[in-house]
């Protein structure tokens, strides 16, 4: 005679690992449903909803600026209301640039390891370049910051020089697209404002590189009209940071 299978069939086992699955799968969606992904390698942040602050009196000689949201060491940042000195007859500043959302890519799906021209650029890259593009087009946006980093693996100068061509190379894509070359900045940041906190450089090589992945990443930050500023360059003039 044959024994019976405590466990059922082979068919019921699938049935509930099958369900299983898909139970888990619906937690992690929920789980990250406030940062979504727009496409498979860029996520989209909007900045928060600002917050509430009492305005002072006047102040003979000063300015105040509200309080605002900017974006630092890769994430949100809120900047209090603050007083600023005017001189007499100077013109107050125009209030500081409204973020209208950040994209962050990864650079690994943009370029290969160390590599950064156009002629590295890889198929899927050129992809979600034309997602962005489509994302920036749908919004009135004033200009646009192209942010490259690397990880911390090599030396400063090397990335520091890495992450500005990958800035450069992006922002090349964008104007392809049809993103006015006048309305965006490249930067590079290397290894400035790392993502990740755990990776230890005792780790072996491809470990470590496979660890700091979202440390490897360009950043869109997508600014609102009103900052006069912020208008094209004229050829020759030096751009920076701000």
């Amino acid at each position: 005679m044959k024994q019976a299978n405590p466990r059922g069939s082979v068919g019921s086992r699938l049935r509930r690992i099958a369900i299983a699955f898909a139970t888990g799968s619906a937690l992690v969606a929920a789980s990250f449903a406030d940062i979504a992904p727009a496409s498979a390698q860029f996520t989209m942040f909007a900045p928060p909803a600002p917050r509430h602050e009492i305005v002072p009196p006047p102040r003979f000689g000063h300015a105040w600026v509200n309080g605002h949201w900017v974006w630092q060491h890769g994430r949100y940042v809120w900047v209090p209301g603050h007083w600023i000195v005017v001189a007499r007859g100077a013109a107050v500043p125009p209030p500081p640039p409204r973020i209208a959302e950040v994209l962050r890519l990864s650079a690994d799906a943009l370029f290969a390891f160390d590599r950064a021209s156009l002629a590295d650029v890889l198929p899927g890259g050129h992809t979600e370049i034309r997602n962005v593009a489509a994302n920036l087009n749908r919004i009135d946006f004033g200009r646009v910051e192209v942010r490259g980093y690397t990880d911390r693996i090599g030396p400063v100068a090397h990335n520091m020089r890495l992450s500005q061509r990958r800035a450069d190379t992006v922002k090349s894509l964008l104007v392809e697209q049809g993103i006015p070359a006048g309305r965006i900045v490249a930067i590079g940041f290397g290894m400035q404002d790392p993502i990740t906190t755990h990776c230890s450089d005792s780790l072996p090589r491809e470990q470590l590189i496979a660890c700091l992945q979202p440390d490897r990443r360009v950043e869109i930050v997508t600014f609102g009209h009103g900052d006069q500023r912020y208008r094209a360059s004229p050829p020759g003039a030096v751009r920076g940071p701000w």
